[in-house]
C-alpha cells in the first residue's frame, strides 16, 4: 500500500466487469435457488479477464484494481506485476511513461508470453510451445486467484464462467476446474463439452456453470431506472 493521501485523490481498487457480475447475480437464482445467498466466484474471461468473489449477492473481492491491468493474465495486458519491474524498465531501458503504458496495455499478456496471438482460439490450435506456455500461465493464474478469493469468502458454493473464453473455451474450463478440485468441484466432462449451463456433476460439492453474460441488458436497466428516477424528481 502507498500513502493514504493518494486514496483521498481517488487511487483505490475500483474493479471492473461489474455489469457482467451484476447480471450473473440476477440470473443464477433462477437456475439454482440455493445460490441466492451463496459464496460464488464469477470468472469473466475474454480479452479482458477478471474474477469476482460474491456473497449474499454483493461483491466482496475482485482481481482487478485501480486499472484493468491488475490481476489475471489478459489478452494484451500484463495482469499482476511487481512494480519493481517498471522501475527496472525506466532505469535500464530508459522507457518513459508512454512507452511503459504501451507495453503493459498492448504488448503483454497472452500476446506477450506467446509472441503469437492475443486470441485464445489461435493459441489453443497452435503447436508452438510458447502458445502452450501462455495457456498454462493463464490457467495457473486463474487457479491461484480462485484459491485466493475462496479464502476471502471462507469457502465456495459455485464457480461461474462467462465472457468469450469462459463461455466457449471448453478446454480452459476443464483445466481450471481440475485446478479447483481441492475445493470440492467435480466437472462433468460430457456436460462441459456439450455446452450445458451446469457443467459440474450431481455429487460435486461446488457447482460449476458456463453462462452467457449480457452487459448491454444491465446498461439498459440502469438507464431505465435513471430515467424513471429523473422523471419522478421533475
Amino acid at each position: 500500500m502507498i500513502s493514504r493521501h493518494f486514496f483521498d485523490e481517488g487511487v483505490i481498487r475500483y474493479g471492473f466487469h461489474g455489469l457482467s457480475y451484476e447480471y450473473m447475480v440476477s440470473v443464477l437464482p433462477a437456475l439454482d435457488p440455493t445460490l441466492v445467498n451463496a459464496k460464488i466466484i464469477v470468472a469473466h474471461l475474454g480479452s479482458g479477464a477478471s474474477l469476482c468473489a460474491i456473497q449474499n449477492g454483493r461483491s466482496t473481492a475482485t482481481t482487478m484494481g485501480f486499472s484493468p491491468l491488475d490481476g489475471l493474465v489478459l489478452a494484451t495486458r500484463c495482469g499482476s506485476i511487481d512494480p519493481g519491474v517498471l522501475l527496472y524498465l525506466m532505469d535500464h531501458h530508459s522507457m518513459d511513461v508512454r512507452a511503459i503504458e504501451h507495453l503493459l496495455y498492448h504488448e503483454s499478456g497472452l500476446l506477450g508470453v506467446s509472441g503469437i496471438s492475443n486470441d485464445m482460439r489461435t493459441l489453443l490450435t497452435s503447436n508452438d510451445p510458447k502458445a502452450k506456455e501462455a495457456i498454462d500461465l493463464f490457467v495457473y493464474r486463474l487457479g491461484r486467484e480462485i484459491g485466493s478469493l475462496a479464502a476471502a469468502l471462507g469457502g465456495l458454493d459455485a464457480l461461474v464462467f462467462t465472457g468469450g473464453i469462459g463461455e466457449h473455451a471448453t478446454v480452459i474450463r476443464a483445466k481450471v476446474c481440475q485446478q479447483t478440485e481441492w475445493l470440492g468441484l467435480e466437472i462433468d466432462a460430457s456436460a462441459n463439452e456439450s455446452g450445458n449451463s451446469c457443467i459440474s456433476t450431481l455429487s460435486s460439492k461446488v457447482s460449476a456453470w458456463a453462462l452467457a453474460t449480457d452487459e448491454n441488458l444491465m446498461i439498459a436497466r440502469h438507464t431505465q431506472h435513471l430515467l424513471i428516477r429523473r422523471g419522478e424528481e421533475l
